[in-house]
């Protein structure tokens, strides 16, 4: 069954998060929202709006309030800094909830907001969505970052063959009719995978923060269409199309690009690291330390030093 199935895959000997009454830890800046022809899409920024931009994207299930740690650690007031929520998720709203469509929605928010000279940072899918939107915009582009993220080479993949068996049963059970009841009405991704995405367990106050967009069955349905959006076997055909498309440009362009990993990591391990390195051109990696997956939760000063560093040095490379 689905359950097991993912269970399977993501658990990693966690422990249970125990209810806490901290308060929540704040966003740097308050939400604000952009209008475009299909969504309503929010986020938050600090920085000057003249400045060099840095645009963060989440990944699945998460919103932008992953990255509030990240970004505080790095405002200096030299650039501006600016976490979005993918479409469905946190407070944006609007239709189109697979990989393909959030990247379209992120083009047109980033035509709203007039962003050039622009580096993105991605994490989980938001690395991938983020991947097509640079590709897609690669005259507006400064630079690629990503940490444990849905990245080539890793995807797209010709079959289910070629992946270990626990994943492979997974992402095919979200293909299934019990994927529906499972993740609409039992909640999965946040009940069950979520609480298994770091080595030690998330503050409760902070978990029920990224459940707080899917109260009901049917605002789940942007976790099931993500879910179904990894380009395995040609499906879907869409994702297929943007992801390959925008995994040949990676792994030719000589745009600045940044690799974080955790240690043991989970997406991206160590061995896609050494492949990266051996395989794409102007790419610095780095470690971020001891984590699992959401490693802006885990090590957060870790996170925001490397980026600094690396943007610090590619910033240089274009004065």
């Amino acid at each position: 069954m689905l359950k097991i199935r993912i269970l399977l895959s993501f658990a990693t000997g966690m422990t249970t998060v125990a209810a806490t009454a901290q308060d929540l830890p704040p966003r740097p800046a308050p939400i604000q929202h952009a209008q475009t022809e299909t969504a309503r899409i929010a986020y938050y920024a600090v920085g000057p709006k003249d400045a060099p931009a840095v645009l963060f994207v989440h990944g699945l299930p998460f919103s932008s309030y992953i990255w509030r740690d990240v970004i505080s650690a790095l405002d200096d007031g030299s650039r501006r800094l600016i976490a979005v929520d993918l479409v469905g998720f946190g407070d944006s709203t609007g239709t189109g909830f697979g990989v393909a469509e959030q990247a379209a929605h992120l083009d047109r928010f980033v035509a709203a907001l007039d962003l050039k000279d622009l580096t993105v940072v991605g994490h989980d899918w938001g690395a991938g969505i983020g991947l097509i939107l640079a590709h897609e915009n690669a005259q507006l582009m400064r630079g690629f970052a990503f940490a444990e993220g849905a990245m080539p080479p890793v995807y797209p993949r010709p079959t289910y063959d070629e992946m270990p068996e626990r994943v492979a049963g997974m992402f095919q059970s979200m293909r299934e009719e019990d994927a529906e009841a499972n993740v609409l009405d039992d909640n999965l991704w946040q009940e069950t995978i979520l609480p298994t995405m770091s080595l030690e367990p998330l503050p409760a106050v902070v978990l029920a923060e990224y459940k707080r967009a899917f109260p009901t069955p049917e605002s789940r349905q942007p976790l099931l269409d993500m879910s179904r959006s990894l380009p395995i076997g040609g499906e879907p055909a869409d994702v297929v199309v943007a992801y390959s498309a925008a995994a040949a440009w990676w792994r030719g362009t000589d745009l600045p690009k940044l690799v974080m990993f955790a240690e043991p990591g989970r997406l991206y391990p160590a061995a896609m690291v050494e492949w990266t390195e051996a395989n794409i051109p102007n790419v610095t990696t780095t470690s971020v330390g001891p984590g699992l997956h959401v490693v802006q939760e885990e090590n957060p000063t870790a996170v925001a030093s490397a980026i600094d560093a690396w943007l610090d040095t590619i910033e240089g490379e274009t004065e």
